[in-house]
């Protein structure tokens, strides 16, 4: 019950924001404005996202290394059909699909894995806050948007922080827990502290100021590959916005899609991506054509294929163990 009542919110929240987005749009407006695309910078825009990918690749590489060196193309099948269980089931249940596929190829514990996917959302929040504030230094950020980007600084840089304290205290936590499991027996208990204590094993890179700065250099540029995409797709529309409001707009729709929604990101994705545009003065009709045209690119591709990946790694009967809800779409 309670995993549908959240598929609900958030179906619920896409319908209210998409309804929001889509106000202003005229259908002949936007036949328009498809058919004077530029279809070989959507092609560009397509592979070069894929680079952002590889990146992500190979960060994912350096956080699993404390835990078991593994293969490139073993992290790449996980990773590319957890982003597929991220837009086709809600409430980003592919991250527990990648760490399943990870399991299951490299014999890396789920909770582990999940573990480093956690510092990876971490650092993901905080770099697109911080490129953000970067965009703010070389052009005013519209009033209406400060007070977002602040608040997503505070709540990553505290997460971040927090899980620093947490890998610094690792012994002690684990030394804490043991004591728990020891008072306090019982299935769930036992469960809950062996599950936290391969998760604290996931946060081991961070001990190491070397591998930290490593994957902080590579989620810099993962984002500003994702940014890149932004800008190549833009070249195939006839309007033209500075890289600076690009950065804005990559961050805003990136903390939105948080936020509970249909599988997929509908509406949370598009909401803020046209807001953003709006406040650097894009009309509205180009602003909701880009952004959903934008959303196709970022979505399309990745999805098919790790549902390719999915379908020959033969993991048609894991979707109900692992307690994923259908994809109501």
């Amino acid at each position: 019950m309670k995993r549908h009542g959240f598929l609900l919110l958030g179906i619920a929240l896409s319908a209210i924001l998409m309804a929001w987005t889509l106000r202003g749009l005229h259908l002949e407006e936007l036949g328009q404005i498809l058919r004077g695309l530029e279809l070989s910078w959507l092609l560009a825009g397509t592979l070069f996202y894929f680079v952002a990918v590889i990146l992500r690749t190979w960060r994912w590489g350096i956080l699993l290394h404390r835990l078991r060196p593994t293969g490139f193309r073993e992290r790449f099948v996980a990773l590319t059909i957890g982003y597929m269980g991220n837009n086709l089931y809600p409430a980003r249940a592919g991250e527990l699909l990648r760490a399943y596929v990870l399991q299951r190829r490299c014999g890396i514990s789920m909770s582990a894995a999940l573990g480093t996917i956690v510092v990876e959302r971490v650092l993901d929040g905080l770099m697109v806050v911080f490129l953000a504030m970067v965009a703010l230094l070389f052009f005013p950020l519209p009033a209406s948007l400060r007070p977002a980007v602040i608040a997503g600084g505070g709540v990553f840089g505290g997460a971040l922080l927090v899980l620093l304290g947490m890998a610094q205290s690792a012994a002690k936590l684990r030394d804490l827990l043991g004591r728990i499991s020891q008072r306090r027996s019982g299935f769930w208990v036992e469960r809950v502290t062996a599950f936290l204590s391969r998760f604290l094993d996931g946060l081991m890179v961070l001990q190491r100021p070397a591998s930290a700065l490593a994957v902080g250099g590579l989620t810099a540029l993962i984002w500003l590959a994702e940014a890149g995409t932004y800008g190549l797709v833009l070249m195939a529309f006839p309007f033209r916005t500075s890289f600076f409001s690009l950065l804005v707009m990559t961050a805003a729709v990136n903390l939105a899609t948080a936020l509970p929604s249909a599988p997929g990101y509908i509406g949370t994705f598009e909401a803020p991506g046209v807001a953003v545009l709006h406040a650097f003065g894009i009309p509205s009709g180009m602003a909701i054509t880009y952004t959903l045209v934008l959303h196709l690119v970022l979505w399309l591709p990745i999805t098919l294929l790790g549902l390719s990946l999915f379908l020959r790694e033969g993991l048609r009967g894991v979707v109900r163990p692992l307690h994923i809800p259908p994809s109501s779409s």
